[in-house]
């Protein structure tokens, strides 16, 4: 059957897609899915039905069929705000809507050429969306996304659904939490512990894939048959286990199954005194009978991985074991505590390489998460790692921790290294691909490497909120709001009480939606589940002076100060503060604290021009620039989407000072930049720097062009109602228009915001104990 409709083709009999007369690359799976829609076009077809009739016998997530949309409007020139080929009504489902005709028997069409689908260049460029007058480019960049996308969302065609599970990797498994035989409640963290650490034993073993610890702890008294389990994380092996331990012994008790025949492979009983050397022999043991038991031959380095015996000291380990519980809390309180107990681990044993490790880690982490300072964070994991190096230089973890902190030190090249040396020690450390993928998509804007990263780690630690929520984040900031709402409130369904969730769902309400309101709802819930993170409280601040309440601004800014007085936004903070209370010299005083490495430095930068033009220091702010970021002080210089709000601020200093041919490289640099949209930041379309730069170069008319675009998408804020960087516009009628429509829109937020306060809806500020 061949459908043919707009400018497209549809062949069913050899499965192809022509577009313009064009045979285009399509995975299966889409292929599919636009089938099922053709077939069922008379009808609203829902999400649960599509689950069940494409992905038969596997579970996937939201973000997959929302993916599979996506690429399948990209490849027939569709678009989510179109909409005029598949039709999405929002919590219903989809309905292919353009007009089809169908034509039975052969096809006159040629199949596509046998070169035409073999590989292409494997140079992929930033899949950043552009700004209106370049979308017609938006299909080459998704069509570059499914590509590097394919091994998160693996084709299952309908030759194969029936038997998912011989697709799985023949060299796989996953470890379900083990059972806490012992006679003590307060043992189970002991035996997670046990558990966690056997996993590790495992991953080790570079040539059998291994499913993460948050994925396989989702089944714990789930209930499901070792088939299902199999089927769903796509293993072709489980091992089940439980741990007792009384007085001076301690029993471990395994066995593995093959998940597509449920025949028992192997199992053993281990009883040994209870001692950290017999815990760590019996891991090794089990991981080599495991090795040997897939059919695969360990290397050298593999074995000695295995064999180390990172503590003897039984009370240290406890006490890890105890660190690595707590951690998993994922909020300020957890890693408080898991630090704690790391601390203790290491003064019981201070050769406990893999403890030094984690410690380093969470120190790192420490700095967004209690606000601790960060100069003194730093160099506590440096001399953390330096330690780790000493006793053992070949642990994936730490050099996790590296990478994280070149990260904070701006030495991305370094960062980059770390995170693949952590991979390469330990091919199925999850988390590692996570937090190389969070350096793509903060510090290179390279979302196609974010996401496929983010794919294999996927593919190791399926049912990861934290995973899920990263994953959020890309589609945040490459303006795929509605792919993000869909993995969010998954989330939130599974996991009510999950406060990192509630943050992703501020930034869409925020920066996707333009409704302030709702934004400061879900921030309030994140608040009132994690209340002691600094920079949250700080962001509750800056929300707010959108809405132009600066009392509850200045009120949330201080709070965070209150929290935490010197974490790594106290002088962006203060610096506002000081701003909202007209105070510019103090402003302009604690921009210049600001620390290059802060998320924010941008938007301090930039007000830190402002206040310098308003206080006569302008020689002062351009020494200040030239110090943080000399290399915008080059004949050479590059501009790009990470500093061009930085390069807008020196162009603005610059050109009042007559330099006039430096500042106009700095500003035509920046308006390039400028023009790839990048949302869910301080680059996001809120800031309209377009227009500010436009007013910079002289170009008013360009300048009210793109302020009506950000007032048009539905934008309204009171930072840009009052911004002195468009009163050239004041007089313009067409600018008064926009002030009130804005004005509206904030009067509407305001009044959504009062019956949210009527409604309890919304915390008040935490009490500091």
């Amino acid at each position: 059957m061949i459908f043919r409709f707009d400018s497209c083709e549809l062949n069913t009999e050899n499965f192809t897609l022509q577009v313009n007369g064009v045979p285009t690359l399509l995975e299966p799976h889409v292929f599919d899915l636009i089938l099922y829609l053709i077939e069922h076009r008379d009808r609203l077809v829902s999400r649960d039905e599509l689950f069940k009739n494409l992905w038969a016998g596997r579970e996937v997530c939201d973000a997959t069929l929302s993916n599979n949309i996506k690429c399948a409007r990209a490849a027939l020139g569709d678009d989510g705000e179109r909409q005029i080929i598949i039709k999405t009504t929002r919590g219903r489902g989809y309905q292919f809507i353009a007009e089809i005709i169908a034509i039975s028997g052969e096809s006159n069409s040629s199949s596509i050429p046998e070169n035409s689908i073999r590989g292409t260049d494997s140079t992929i460029s930033p899949a950043l969306t552009i700004k209106p007058y370049l979308r017609p480019l938006l299909a080459v960049s998704l069509l570059l996304f499914l590509l590097i996308g394919y091994s998160l969302w693996p084709p299952v065609s309908e030759k194969n659904v029936n038997n998912a599970a011989n697709s799985h990797n023949p060299k796989s498994i996953a470890v379900l939490p083990f059972n806490n035989h012992s006679d003590l409640e307060k043992d189970i963290f002991f035996t997670r512990g046990v558990h966690d650490d056997l996993l590790v034993h495992i991953s080790k073993i570079s040539a059998v894939k291994s499913i993460s610890r948050p994925s396989v702890m989702t089944y714990l008294n789930s209930g499901k048959d070792v088939q299902t389990i199999g089927k769903e994380l796509g293993v072709t092996t489980i091992l089940q286990g439980s741990v007792q331990r009384a007085t001076d012994q301690i029993r471990i008790n395994v066995h593995l199954t093959n998940t597509l025949t449920n025949e028992n492979i192997w199992a053993e009983s281990y009883t040994r005194k209870f001692t950290a050397k017999n815990i760590f022999v019996i891991q090794e043991e089990i991981a080599k009978t495991i090795a040997t038991a897939l059919e695969t031959v360990l290397s050298p380095r593999e074995i000695a991985n295995i064999e180390k015996l990172p503590t003897q000291n039984l009370s240290a380990l406890e006490a890890y074991f105890r660190a690595k519980e707590s951690s998993r809390k994922n909020n300020h309180d957890g890693f408080k505590q898991a630090i704690a107990h790391l601390e203790q681990a290491v003064e019981l044993d201070p050769k406990f390489s893999t403890a030094y490790a984690l410690l380093a880690f969470l120190s790192v982490e420490q700095i967004f998460w209690t606000g601790l300072p960060e100069k003194e964070q730093i160099t506590k994991a440096e001399a953390l790692i330096a330690i780790t190096m000493n006793l053992d230089s070949n642990i994936s973890e730490l050099y996790r921790a590296i990478g994280r902190l070149k990260v904070y030190t701006n030495d991305f090249k370094a960062a980059e290294s770390a995170f693949k040396r952590a991979i390469s020690l330990n091919p199925n450390n999850a988390e590692a691909y996570a937090s190389y993928a969070q350096l793509y998509l903060r510090s290179l804007d390279n979302i196609p490497q974010a996401i496929s990263l983010l794919s294999k780690a996927d593919t190791l630690n399926p049912k990861d909120d934290n995973l899920a929520a990263a994953l959020a984040q890309v589609h945040i900031v490459a303006g795929r709001f509605d792919e993000a709402r869909n993995i969010v409130e998954d989330i939130l369904v599974r996991k009510p009480t999950f406060a990192k969730a509630y943050r992703k769902l501020t930034f869409i309400e925020f920066f996707g939606d333009h409704n302030i309101a709702e934004a400061l709802r879900s921030l309030s819930k994140n608040i009132e589940l994690d209340p002691d993170v600094p920079f949250i409280s700080m962001l509750m601040g800056l929300i707010y002076i959108h809405l132009g309440d600066n009392e509850q601004a200045i009120a949330w800014l201080n709070h965070a100060l209150a929290l935490a007085p010197e974490f790594n936004g106290a002088n962006h903070s203060q610096a506002f503060i000081h701003q909202l209370r007209g105070d510019y010299d103090a402003a302009f005083d604690s921009y210049l604290k600001v620390s290059k490495d802060f998320l924010l430095i941008n938007e301090s930068m930039y007000n830190l021009m402002k206040a310098g033009l308003q206080t006569q220091r302008s020689t002062e702010a351009i020494a200040h620039f030239q110090k943080i970021y000399p290399e915008l002080f080059q004949a050479d210089v590059k501009v790009n989407t990470t500093n061009f709000a930085v390069a807008l601020a020196l162009g603005r200093l610059l050109k009042q000072q007559g330099k006039i041919a430096q500042a106009t490289r700095l500003l035509s640099g920046s308006l390039n930049a400028a023009q790839v949209e990048i949302h869910g930041g301080w680059a996001d379309d809120h800031n309209n720097w377009q227009a500010r730069i436009y007013l910079a170069m002289g170009n008013k008319e360009a300048a009210l062009a793109a302020f009506t675009d950000v007032v048009e998408q539905g934008w309204h804020s009171e930072k840009l109602i009052n911004d002195a960087d468009f009163h050239q516009l004041q007089n313009e009628p067409k600018f008064q228009q926009l002030v009130q429509t804005m004005k509206l829109g904030h009067k509407v937020e305001r009044e959504k915001l009062r019956k949210m306060e009527s409604n309890g809806e919304l915390s008040p500020i935490p009490t500091i104990p």
